[in-house]
Order: C-alpha cells, then structure tokens, then sequence
C-alpha cells in the first residue's frame, strides 16, 4: 500500500457518514466548553462539578473522538481497498484457471489421430473431413475463436474459420518465425500472446500452439485461438453484479507492463493504455484521465504451478464515489436476523481497535460518576449543618449546572455510540461482503472446472483409437489403455478414465491400479444413460454417489457415447454413427473440492468455515471450522435468507451461493448438479443480549416537593430495573475495580475491593436480583461499564456505622421524590433472614424513545442493615418482574 494511503484523515472529507458523524461530534465538544465556562462562575459550581473531572473529560472525549474518526475513516477505506483488491484477484485467478486447461487441450488435441494421419498428406480433399472434425472440437470447447493446423512448411492447410490475412510482409515474417520456432522446440506447449496475422486480427491474440508429431517425426503445427475478448467480459460481470453496490469499479486485465489487454469500461480505460503505477502489484492512488482513482493491482496465486502469460488483473473506483453511502436495498441485504447480538460487540473489531468502546466506556462511567457524587454532595449540602453557608440561588445553580452535564454526558454517549455503530456496520458489511464474495468465487471455479468435464468425455468419445477398439471387441486393449493414461496424465483432475463396451463391459482403464476393474460388467445408471444419448454434444453426469473407481468417498462420473469411427472423406454428422460403448470420466472430487475451498480460504481465520453442500443441505466437503459447518441448521440457517447465524453458541457472517453455470453448461444444456457453497464468517461469540433499560427523565426541581415530604433517593441500574437507596446511606461512587477472593466470605458477599486507601467487601447485586436474561452473572473481573457504590448503614443503638459496597451495572439520577408517592411492597425474604431486599416501589418519569412512567425498587434499609450485620443466608436472587408485575 502506498504511503499516501496510510493516513486515514485525510480521506474523511470523501466519507458523507463519516463526515456527519465527525460534526455530531464536534457539536457536543462545542457544548463542553460552555459548561466548562458555566462552571467557572462560582465555587460551589466548581466544587460539585469537580472541574478537574470535567476538564479531563473534555481532553478524553477530544482524544477519543479524533481516534474514533481516524478509526471509522481507517475501517471505510480498508473495506473498499479489501473489495477492490478481491475483485482484481479473482479476475485473475479465474482468468489463470481457464487457461491452465488450455495448456492440457493443447497438448491432447496436438497428438490426436485424425489430425497427425492429416497433416502426414494434407490432401485438398481430406480438409472438408479434418475441418469439420476441429468444428466437433470446438462446438464442445466453446473457448476458442478459431482452431489452425500448418504443415512442416508453416503453411496453413485447415481451419475452424477462414479468415482474412492481417498486416503485410512484416506480420507474415513474424507468423512464420513463430510457426518455425514451434515446429523446432521440444515443449508441451507455447503460449503466445501477440498479432498474429492467420488470426485475421490487427490486436493482439492469445495462441496456444504445439508441434504435432506421426512416428517420432513433426508434421505440422496445431494452434488453438483462445477467445480473450470474450471470456474477459463473462469474469468482470461475475465479481460485478448489476445494481450492487461498488458497481463503479472499473475492471481491467494488464500486461506485465501495465498495458490494458481487456477492459470492462473502455471509455474510462482504454484497451492498450499504459498505467505505469501498475506495473507492480499493490494498492495505491492514482490519477488518470484528470480524475483519482482507487487502484488494486494483483499478480495471480497460480494454480498447480501454471502462473499464465505474466499478467495481472485490475480494479480501479473512482475516489470521488469510493464511499458513498450503500443504498436501502444494499441496507437492507445486510440487516440480519440478530441485529440486537452484534450491536456494540467489540470482539468484531481488529484487536488496534477494540479500545475504543472500552475508552468511550470508561470516559462515560467516569462522567456519571462525577455527576453523581457532585449531586450527593450538593444534596448533603443542602440538608446538613452547613445548608445555611450555601445561598439557595447558587445551590441551583450548581444542581442545574451538573444536571446539564449529566444531559451533555448522555448526549455525548448517543453521539459515539452512533459513530461507534458506523463503525461496526463498516466491519459487519466488510465480513458479509467477503462471505459471499467466497461463496460465489468457490461456485464460479467449481462450475468452470465441471464445464471443462462435460467437454472432456464428449471429445474424448471422438478418440479414433476408442472406436478401434471397441470394434473389435478388444477387452484390456493396451492401445486404447495407453491413450487413456496418455489422456490423465495431462488432465490431473481425474481420478481414472473408463472405456466401457455396449453391453457394460469394462474394456480399459487409465488407472493401473483399477485395472482389476476389467472384464468386468458395469451396472451403473450413468452407463446406461450414456448409452443411450444422441449425437455428438450430449453427455451425462451421475449423481454425487460412490464409485467403485474411486476410493475417496463420493464422486461425479460424466460419460459420453463412443460412436464408430468416421474415416476420412466421410460425410454426415459423426453422432449419426452407432453406439459402440461409452467413456466415462471420474472427476477426483475430494481433491477438487478441497482445493477449491482452500483457495477461496485463504486470508480466512481458523473460526470460519467453507464447505459444498448439496440440495438436500448435506455437506460434502468442508473447510476450515468444520464442526461450525457441519451443524444441523447451518445450512438451514443459510437458506432463510439471513445474512447472520448462531451456531453452536456463534455468531457467523453467512455467504451462501448456488452458482450460475458457465457458458452453455447449466445454462443452456438441461443440466443441474444441484450444489451451493456456504461461508461462515465468525463474528463474535454470542452473549445473550439483556433487556433494555428505560432511561429515566432529568428529576424535575425540588422546590416543587415540600420539604416535609421530600426523600432524596440515589439511582442505580442492575440489569434492566432501577434501584435505589436512601441517598443518607451513600458515600460515594467509584469506579469498578477487581473484586478479590475472600476466601470464607458468605453470601451475598463476593470478595473484597479498594476504594481510596481502604479496603471493603462487595455485594455484586446481579447475584442478588433476578436482571437480566440467564448467562449475566456476577463476575470478579473489572468491567470498565459497572460502578461501585459505598454505602454506609448506622449500626442500631449507636454503635459503629458500616461500610460495605454495592457493585452496580450503571449510576443513574439524584431524584428528589415526594414520599407521598412511595408504595410499600410486601417482598418476600429469604428462608433465612426473613429480610426484603426491596420495600417500596415509587413512579418515576422516563426519557428517550419510551418516555413515560417507570419503577424505581427501593432497597430496604433493614437489608442494608442485615446485610452489613452478615446476618442474611445464602437466598436465591430475588424476582424483580415478578415484584413489579404484581404492584
């Protein structure tokens, strides 16, 4: 990546949500500083807004913010550069793919019978046979543009077309150099990308070419014209799809130069345009035609040692339409059925980026907390000896004042947390765009290399030597046996070639390692089947089964009819000749599919998993987090629609696609193998989502409450339920801490914590109230989103007071409440004490989006009391719900 692209700031003013979320922020920092100027006017505002903290604050947030940004900006641009660099792989890879089977075409058609016998006496009257047997060829490998045959004179004698000679002297010179060199060499083939004048073309074309030899001896030469134009096309639309989003990127196939061979849109990207910053691989910014783009330039992984003619592919995205907003319908196709259990789920995140919702909680806890402790002081302040010191005004004033900054604080989160939420739907449509993109590459390799097969037995069937044998019934004939091996030998993808007779009977074999397999008698429905197709272009295909010539678990078998030989100067379509046995291929499949699945695998973690499956949803190969993939309703889960799954106690990104055929196969022939890949891309482990809490309302203003009525109660939240205390029991609020082992600590005391330079126990209230959904248990570990609060209980007659701690998910508000409106609730204790946790419930206003009335549970003093005496047992966790439902 270049340099320029490691400076993530300077690619927001390109990013339309980024920017809104950038001024959202800017906004509230604005609102900080006029509180930090309010807070200034006096020293009791001073005091309880703990000017320090709140200066802190402010720096924190800045920070954060400028993190944040330079986070969702960093994010923004690894997605599109991630997309673009995908797309210019696969169009090369799929590209190298197709072309390694033209180097075995080559070498097989160059040693075909009919063609050597030919080119030993190319008689004018023996080129309308030889001619029509190359249209055979080529009405089967849709691939090629025009198949040629020269004698040892470099002179041509055949043609699938006849075309018109291209260029002068100069380009006859150049074609005959070339015929010349290899009509000399001694090589399996020669790929050749150049004019080539018997082409009839002035553009360059790729040939592949090869030097055919009768007896030992050569006697012509033999080049296949590969139809680049028109395969190019059919690889950009499949990694572009109408209508998606990113439809904006310019696709393109280079030279080693950086010259443009193929290009999806030749008004942005001329065909034979050099891009010098492409002449090596990488991602970088480019200006071309007075406009930026975005550039990912890719070398070819290869594909069983074949890298191909040198080139590269390409992708290229506008800069100024790099980042637009996805529309309602990409929205949309994104939206999963668990939006609730990825929300806010750090573990989706890279690790560089996991602590910015810790720091964004942490910030926002530290604010409550010093709300929180201001009012408490100023509430003490207002009823305690000292109340006389403070005028009422500047009393208001201060509570006002940290009221206002609470709302600030709450504001502040809802900002981040809508710039955090970007960011997690950056990542969240960056997996789900990689899973698909996996699921139809795996689809689009698969169907190409099975396209290849249903070619393969059609063209073999036409084998001279096949016909020969089955003729004269000759079972374990080493001549066709030979040509069989010869034939695997260039074909890899094959686990053993079968000739089989009329009746069934097995005649040879490529393997020998099944060559007790002849003599024998097939009974297999795709023997038959076969045997009964008409003309040269049908073929069959078994069902996904076991084959008894394949060891390694199930398998397609494709076969084709073996007609009798046509001999030269026949006349009539060769599929008008009888039926004298068949050739069937069997496609080593766990090899295949697992290759396939490994190369669609690269760059995936260990937690996600690859694997086919078949129509009825059983898995037929698998890759990577197996067990994930083999889950009963993975692929249920999949094909429901949903972008998102839990399984097995996971989240995943699910990718699921069914492929679209290539050229005629599965388009146009009546053919379907009924597979679908599926990707799993894990995202987090899933963690029950908790009920959300009603919000509640800013307290409305004390002076409204006559004194003799007026009880100040200190708001906390556990789970999803408000609780409160007498605010005379509270000390203070402090941070959440580690809570250590006690060793013989009773229940419902968990351990021990520090606060300041003493020590005390802690009641973590989610062992003692039923809040939230099962899975949220009390924890020692520190959890920067939970606070600690100190309370102190009087002791009876007198004596020394207690201090114990209550551990709390979040603090809430000061709420100065008329004791008129306290209902007592008969809660029932536990066996042991006799003691309610909870004594009286009060209504209380909510904010937000369900604004109304809420509940606010009042915590008794006499459990407080009980509690701080360790006189309460080990009691289960008491129903809040339940509690409330019946108050």
């Amino acid at each position: 990546m270049s340099q320029s692209l490691n400076s993530p700031e300077q690619w927001l003013r390109y990013m339309p949500a980024a920017q809104h979320q950038r001024q959202e922020l800017r906004l509230v920092e604005n609102a900080w500083d006029q509180l930090s100027l309010l807070s200034s006017l006096s020293l009791l505002s001073t005091k309880a807004s703990s000017g320090g903290d709140l200066a802190q604050a402010r720096r924190d947030f800045a920070a954060l913010s400028t993190d944040l940004m330079r986070s969702l900006a960093s994010e923004a641009l690894k997605n599109r550069t991630d997309d673009l660099v995908a797309r210019a792989q696969v169009c090369i890879d799929v590209l190298v793919r197709n072309l390694f089977e033209r180097t075995a075409d080559i070498g097989f058609f160059a040693t075909d019978g009919g063609v050597a016998e030919y080119l030993c006496d190319p008689a004018p009257e023996l080129r309308p046979a030889i001619e029509s047997r190359l249209h055979e060829y080529a009405s089967k490998y849709t691939v090629y543009d025009n198949i040629f045959l020269f004698d040892t004179a470099v002179q041509q004698c055949a043609s699938l077309h006849a075309v018109p000679h291209a260029g002068g002297g100069l380009q006859k010179d150049a074609d005959h150099a070339f015929l010349q060199s290899v009509l000399r060499g001694d090589v399996p083939y020669v790929e050749h990308h150049a004019v080539h004048g018997f082409c009839g073309s002035a553009e360059p074309t790729l040939v592949y070419a090869q030097r055919v030899l009768s007896g030992g001896r050569p006697v012509g030469v033999m080049c296949l014209a590969f139809k680049l134009a028109d395969e190019m096309p059919a690889i950009f639309g499949s990694v572009q799809p109408d209508g998606a989003q990113g439809g904006d990127v310019v696709l393109a196939l280079l030279d080693a130069q950086g010259r443009v061979l193929v290009s999806g849109d030749t008004l942005q990207l001329p065909v034979g345009w050099l891009l010098p910053q492409a002449s090596g691989a990488g991602v970088q910014l480019v200006r071309h035609a007075s406009r930026r783009y975005l550039m990912a330039v890719c070398d070819t992984q290869g594909f069983q040692g074949y890298r191909g003619p040198g080139w590269r592919g390409v992708a290229l995205l506008p800069l100024d339409l790099a980042f637009d907003e996805p529309t309602q319908d990409d929205r949309s196709a994104l939206a999963g059925p668990l939006p609730g259990e990825l929300a806010g789920q750090a573990e989706l995140l890279s690790h560089e980026l996991r602590e910015i919702p810790r720091r964004s909680a942490a910030i926002q806890s530290a604010l409550e907390r010093s709300v929180w402790n201001g009012l408490l002081e100023l509430n003490q302040l207002g009823n305690g000896s000292d109340a006389a010191d403070a005028a009422p005004r500047e009393l208001l004033f201060a509570k006002t004042l940290l009221s206002e900054i609470g709302a600030t604080a709450r504001k502040t989160a809802q900002a981040f947390s809508g710039a955090l939420q970007d960011l997690y739907g950056v990542v969240m449509q960056s997996l789900l765009r990689d899973a698909q993109s996996r699921a139809s590459l795996a689809m689009q390799i698969l169907d190409r290399n099975l396209y290849e097969r249903a070619n393969d037995c059609r063209w073999w069937a036409l084998t001279p030597q096949f016909a020969r044998t089955l003729e004269a019934g000759a079972v374990g004939c080493d001549k066709a046996a030979a040509v069989l091996a010869e034939i695997n030998g260039l074909y890899t993808v094959y686990a053993c070639l079968v000739l089989f007779a009329a009746d069934g009977r097995v005649m040879a074999v490529s393997q020998p390692s099944q060559a007790h397999w002849v003599g024998t008698v097939l009974d297999e429905d795709w023997v038959r089947q076969s045997l009964r197709l008409r003309g040269s272009q049908g073929y069959t295909v078994s069902r996904y089964e076991d084959s008894r010539f394949y060891d390694q678990g199930p398998t397609f078998v494709y076969a084709a009819a073996v007609r009798g030989e046509q001999r030269p100067g026949a006349t009539g379509p060769t599929g008008s000749a009888p039926v004298l046995g068949g050739i069937a291929v069997v496609w080593d499949a766990a090899n295949q599919l697992q290759s396939i699945l490994d190369d669609c695998g690269v760059g995936a973690t260990q937690r996600d998993a690859l694997a086919f499956v078949d129509a009825a949803g059983r898995v037929l190969r698998a890759g990577g987090d197996v067990q994930a993939v083999m889950a009963p309703d993975a692929v249920a889960a999949s094909r429901q629609g949903g972008r998102t799954a839990a399984l097995a106690g996971h989240l995943y990104g699910v990718g699921l696609a069914r492929g679209q055929g290539y050229r005629d196969f599965r388009v146009s022939d009546g053919y379907d193998h009924g597979l679908s890949c599926l990707v799993l891309r894990h995202l987090c482990e899933r963690r029950p989502a908790s009920p959300a809490a009603l919000l509640l309302a800013t307290p409305a203003a004390a002076a409204r409450i006559a004194v003799e009525h007026r009880v100040q109660m200190a708001t906390f939240l556990v789970g999803s339920h408000w609780l409160g205390v007498d605010a005379a029991h509270v000390v203070t609020a402090a941070p959440d801490a580690t809570v250590l082992n006690a060793g013989g600590a009773r229940a419902p005391f968990l351990g021990l914590a520090q606060i300041g330079e003493r020590v005390y126990s802690v009641v973590d209230l989610r062992s003692v109230v039923v809040a939230g959904p099962e899975g949220v248990a009390a924890s020692r570990t520190t959890d920067p989103h939970r606070q600690m609060v100190l309370v102190r209980v009087p002791a009876p007659e007198g004596g020394r007071a207690r201090e114990f701690i209550l551990r709390v998910d979040a603090l809430g508000a000061m709420l100065d409440l008329d004791r008129r409106d306290v209902r007592p609730v008969a809660m029932a204790g536990g066996a042991g004490s006799g003691v309610s946790l909870i004594d009286a419930v009060v209504p209380v206003p909510t904010a937000g989006d369900s604004a109304g009335r809420g509940m606010l549970c009042r915590i008794s003093a006499q459990w407080l009391e009980q509690c701080a005496l360790g006189a309460l047992g080990d009691e289960p966790a008491q129903d809040v719900d339940a509690l409330l439902a019946a108050a």
